[in-house]
């Protein structure tokens, strides 16, 4: 769906919107429609069909992920301050939904994944900021809903702490990845966050903010437990990348 113009997709739509009454994943239906228009930069129309949702289907999951959708054109469009209020009305509003952690989430990744963005076009600046808004955005998830959603949570504090990674805030990146491995062994991204522990200690040592030595015993110990607590993980498979870190770790442990 490139045009609310194109009449096959506007067809499509109008007899979405006027029949299956009785079918209860109508909402779900349109607001899915309400994606496709929004994912080619429809924003206008998918509005209109969010819009739709929310006035007939009221308390509703299906409002509760149509402002969610809202919320994120908000933030592609750089106005930060109607999607801060959407979160606002989404955390009073439904509160006790298992699945509003995942939708905040989404929120804070569409700000992830506009760091990045910035960062490609070498926009320091902007992607800093962009990184630090999507924090604030999962903190909310840590500190304000209840753990509904285990997975939702995991991915507030994993996230998180690649945030303060890309911003140079090892410390509180590994306080981050810790917690998650602590909580959720079995998380998805479990092995990651271990891994990422070893590379915090690693920057640590080479910006000299904690001696090698230290940081050496860290990977070390961080690369071991890879090892042991995740045998299928990718970069098990790939064991060479520990064996090196390990080897990397040890020299540098030796240098006193």
């Amino acid at each position: 769906m490139t045009s609310s113009d194109d009449p096959n997709a506007e067809a499509a739509v109008k007899k979405l919107l006027s029949e299956f009454s009785g079918n209860r994943y109508k909402p779900r239906a349109i607001h899915d429609t309400a994606w496709e228009y929004r994912k080619s930069g429809n924003y206008g129309r998918a509005n209109e069909l969010d819009q739709y949702v929310i006035e007939h289907w009221p308390g509703s999951t299906g409002e509760m992920w149509a402002k969610m959708d809202m919320a994120k054109t908000d933030i592609g469009l750089g106005n930060d301050a109607a999607a801060e209020k959407t979160i606002d009305i989404l955390i009073t509003d439904f509160n006790d939904n298992p699945e509003l952690p995942t939708a905040i989430f989404m929120l804070g990744e569409q700000y992830y994944n506009k760091a990045f963005q910035f960062e490609n076009q070498n926009r320091e600046a902007e992607a800093k900021e962009h990184f630090q808004k999507a924090i604030a955005v999962w903190e909310r998830i840590v500190t304000e809903l209840p753990e509904s959603d285990a997975t939702a949570t995991a991915h507030a504090y994993h996230f998180s702490g690649c945030c303060y990674e890309r911003l140079g805030e090892y410390e509180k990146s590994v306080e981050y990845y810790q917690i998650v491995v602590d909580r959720w062994p079995k998380y998805e991204y479990a092995w990651s966050a271990q891994l990422l522990i070893a590379c915090c200690y690693e920057e640590l040592a080479n910006s000299g903010r904690i001696p090698a030595a230290d940081a050496a015993l860290q990977i070390c110990n961080a690369c071991n437990k890879v090892l042991a607590n995740y045998p299928g993980c990718m970069v098990v498979t790939a064991r060479s990348l520990l064996t090196r870190w390990n080897s990397v770790a040890l020299n540098k442990g030796g240098n006193k």
